[in-house]
């Protein structure tokens, strides 16, 4: 154990890498080497991104949840239009959810895969039966039912599974040759690719009938408290999905981080809203900087951890022997360092769209439905810029200091990586966001309308139609 922790630093008996002879010989030259690189990331790439994800938020309030105080308990009693507006764009919003695994298969193995399998058809066919599913529900009246959303989530999960298994099997034909070996390979792809997705719906579950709901019930500082623990929920799933997506033969380095981006980005998303939807800007302040030094020790002792979690799932199998005792190296690969790259460019990535599309959400909501009639459209808009601009400026110090250790003294090439692949790093982020917006959006008002109480509502406020409060 100590040899490792040692080596986790300093590996013994390596000779200088390219990274290593390219590295500044100053501290000071590597530290601003790494502000200039997580600017690029966070304050650049967060804002493009986080720009995006307003318009999403703003064409969401004014279309899948418009009337939203009044469509979950009064269905049948809002005008045909307004029904007609909330269910073409739900329709329209599902294509994107139900294609959410097509995105990541493109995007990981590229279109002469999907054109091969026929993912892009078999998708679009799973989309159109949500879309009659949804039109039948309204012809005759019962598309307001709380029951609507199940036949949908098992409709995503056997996409999902179709989408892997297929891929599972395309990949164990090129790869093996014995039927017993084809079907073991099968079986493995397959549920590597779904695992992320696998974990995540419970885990959504949890969040939006048990977690959230507790959130409201709570006081101000209670409601902290449950923020700040939040990310506990997806703690194991990640180390999980992390440990097999760097042992994986059948997908490019590069490429292997999308498998867990997923879990990072919609956790990053829901933590952020409970964050921003604190009224205290003490403790929103005091979040900021907890939530930021947690994501420091997360992406500094990531080696660290995923070999002290290999070592106990191995002392659990009882496997005594080589297994067990295991080096620095198995942890520190090329494959492993890349994916550390990858995930630590897509987290600051993540992280700093969500607080955006986070507070942008809080402010929007006060904004068509709060009471307090007193409160100018500046007021909103200053109170938006203003927690952006603090919760950013602490993020991008600990970002920043994070980049450093990782250049100097970890050799992880996250400079180097976001130089070459900046363009697919926005894309991922921004497929991961769109889709994570269009699902929680609705289940997120959960969160904030509570400390709303039903007779300071305007019930018609926002039900004459999209952007009337504009």
């Amino acid at each position: 154990m100590i040899r490792f922790f040692k080596s986790t630093i300093h590996p013994r008996g390596r000779q200088q890498n390219g990274l290593e002879r390219s590295r500044p010989t100053k501290w000071w030259m590597s530290f601003w080497k790494a502000m200039k690189c997580v600017f690029c990331i966070q304050i650049i790439g967060g804002l493009a991104l986080g720009s995006l994800a307003i318009a999403i938020l703003v064409l969401d309030f004014n279309s899948v949840d418009l009337c939203y105080d009044r469509r979950h308990s009064h269905w049948n009693s809002l005008p045909r239009k307004i029904q007609a507006i909330i269910v073409t764009a739900e329709t329209v919003e599902a294509y994107v959810i139900q294609m959410w695994t097509f995105l990541l298969v493109v995007t990981m193995f590229g279109w002469p895969l999907v054109k091969k399998l026929n993912l892009l058809i078999l998708n679009l066919l799973g989309v159109f039966f949500d879309t009659c599913y949804r039109l039948y529900l309204q012809v005759y009246g019962i598309y307001g039912k709380s029951w609507k959303s199940f036949p949908l989530n098992a409709l995503f999960l056997i996409i999902v599974l179709m989408n892997s298994i297929l891929v599972g099997k395309e990949i164990a034909n090129n790869s093996e040759t014995e039927r017993y070996k084809k079907l073991k390979k099968t079986i493995k792809v397959s549920a590597i690719l779904a695992a992320q997705l696998a974990f995540g719906i419970p885990i959504a579950f949890v969040l939006v009938y048990a977690l959230i709901p507790l959130y409201g019930r709570q006081s101000e500082t209670y409601r902290a408290v449950i923020a700040g623990a939040l990310p506990l929920v997806t703690a194991i799933p990640k180390v999980i999905v992390r440990l097999a997506a760097q042992r994986i033969d059948f997908l490019h380095p590069g490429d292997s981080h999308v498998l867990l981006s997923v879990l990072y980005s919609a956790s990053a998303i829901v933590f952020r809203v409970m964050q921003a939807e604190l009224t205290s800007l003490q403790l929103f302040i005091v979040l900021s900087f907890v939530h930021g030094s947690v994501d420091l020790l997360e992406r500094l002792t990531i080696v660290v951890r995923d070999y002290l979690w290999y070592f106990i799932y191995k002392k659990l199998l009882k496997q005594d022997g080589i297994e067990t005792i295991m080096t620095a190296d198995k942890f520190r690969t090329p494959r492993s360092m890349r994916f550390i790259a990858d995930m630590s460019i897509q987290m600051i990535l993540g992280e700093s769209t969500a607080l955006i599309a986070a507070v942008c959400f809080i402010q929007l909501y006060n904004f068509m439905y709060s009471a307090d009639n007193q409160s100018t459209n500046m007021y909103f808009v200053t109170q938006f810029f203003i927690r952006v601009t603090i919760a950013l400026s602490i993020d991008f110090v600990f970002n920043s200091f994070s980049f450093w250790i990782q250049m100097s003294y970890l050799n992880v090439a996250v400079v180097r990586v976001w130089k070459k692949k900046w363009r697919k790093h926005m894309g991922i982020a921004f497929i991961l966001t769109a889709v994570t917006l269009c699902y929680f959006t609705s289940h997120l008002f959960a969160v904030v309308k509570d400390k709303n109480t039903p007779g300071a509502k305007t019930p018609d406020l926002n039900c004459t139609g999209p952007f009337a409060k504009f």
